[in-house]
């Protein structure tokens, strides 16, 4: 028996947004970020319906090979490249792009002597995380320069502000990336869904569009909606019981709940073992046949309650939306605490309908 929870998947909309990643960026080329099983929305799937993607980028060589063996052509990055010569041969063979990091990687290079592959040389401008340092640059481009197995080379960043586009370090970063550019002279890669937007002037070569595609706002103060990018997953399940509660009457674990008035709740067969957040607070909105109404009590395992105050003609069997068309997944996010990306990967396990 089918657990009643699903998360369906809408390609059109997928599309929709990858054209939007098209308008705002129409002088570079797109490697759609997938990702996390493309956050939560299928890898292989999100891959077969961006065929017009120029090409893909996900975070390990697991995911790389499981393009390839999908018959995926189109160019693969690989953000964490590669750390053994084993690893490093399976770029070579299944012909991925790593992003190269560390001066391990650059000896790993040198070591090789058979077949091609392009990198990614990626610097640190700022983010902290994964790149040679800006000072380190001139010796390790040297350094990449030599390797007989290295083809085609291509710079790359990250943001680590762009969410806020006033971020006084987005600048910082932009005008360090526009140095090592000017000086390198080869192909570029700098802005994330955030800095498609914000940035146009560091768009270069590839854009690395993620979150944007599944219908999430990048940036703090856009909405999706006023982005113009429409919600991929919508996250649905069912009314399963109505209960007539009195003024008093405590509702789900802890009693933290109770009912201000006579009143209905409903039980909706969802719960954190389905992906939708524990620690969603009441007043979490949810939509019932398209009717907004909110979460009351703490969330279960595989179980919900749900106020229906104010809605009209509802039975059991009804849709009850935890996020999608109705209701936008940042704004759930906003009040659990957390960002869109954690709630649309957390519910992969329930998704269904592709």
């Amino acid at each position: 028996m089918r657990r009643t929870a699903r998360a369906s998947i809408n390609h059109d909309a997928l599309i929709h947004n990858f054209n939007r990643v098209k308008q705002l960026a129409p002088d570079s080329r797109i490697m759609a970020v997938i990702k996390a099983d493309a956050y939560g929305h299928g890898m292989i799937q999100a891959a077969k319906a961006l065929q017009q993607a120029d090409g893909f980028a996900v975070a390990c060589i697991k995911e790389a090979v499981a393009l390839r063996e999908a018959e995926i052509q189109q160019p693969v990055t690989v953000f964490q490249g590669f750390q053994t010569a084993e690893q490093l041969q399976q770029c070579i063979k299944y012909q991925l792009r790593p992003v190269i990091y560390q001066q391990q990687q650059i000896e790993l290079l040198e070591q090789n002597v058979h077949g091609k592959l392009s990198v990614w040389f990626k610097v640190d401008t700022g983010m902290g995380r994964l790149g040679i340092q800006p000072d380190d640059v001139d010796d390790c481009w040297r350094q990449l320069e030599q390797c007989s197995c290295v083809d085609e080379v291509g710079l790359m960043s990250h943001f680590a502000n762009a969410d806020d586009p006033q971020h006084k370090l987005n600048r910082q970063q932009t005008d360090c990336f526009h140095r090592l550019a000017d000086r390198l002279n080869i192909e570029t890669s700098m802005c994330n869904s955030a800095g498609i937007i914000a940035f146009p002037d560091v768009q270069g070569n590839w854009v690395r569009p993620g979150i944007m595609l599944y219908g999430s706002s990048p940036l703090l103060n856009k909405s999706a909606e006023q982005l113009n990018l429409k919600p991929v997953m919508q996250l649905e399940s069912e009314v399963i019981a109505i209960n007539y509660l009195k003024k008093g009457d405590a509702v789900g674990y802890g009693g933290q709940w109770v009912c201000p008035e006579d009143m209905p709740v409903a039980v909706v067969a969802i719960g954190y073992g389905d992906g939708y957040p524990r620690h969603a607070p009441s007043g979490t909105p949810v939509s019932v046949n398209q009717q907004r109404t909110q979460l009351i009590g703490r969330v279960s395992m595989d179980m919900i309650t749900i106020d229906l105050r104010n809605i009209d003609q509802i039975q059991i069997g009804d849709v009850v939306q935890l996020w999608g068309e109705d209701i936008s997944v940042d704004e759930v996010a906003k009040l659990v605490g957390t960002i869109g990306y954690e709630l649309l990967c957390h519910a992969s396990g329930c998704r269904l309908i592709r």
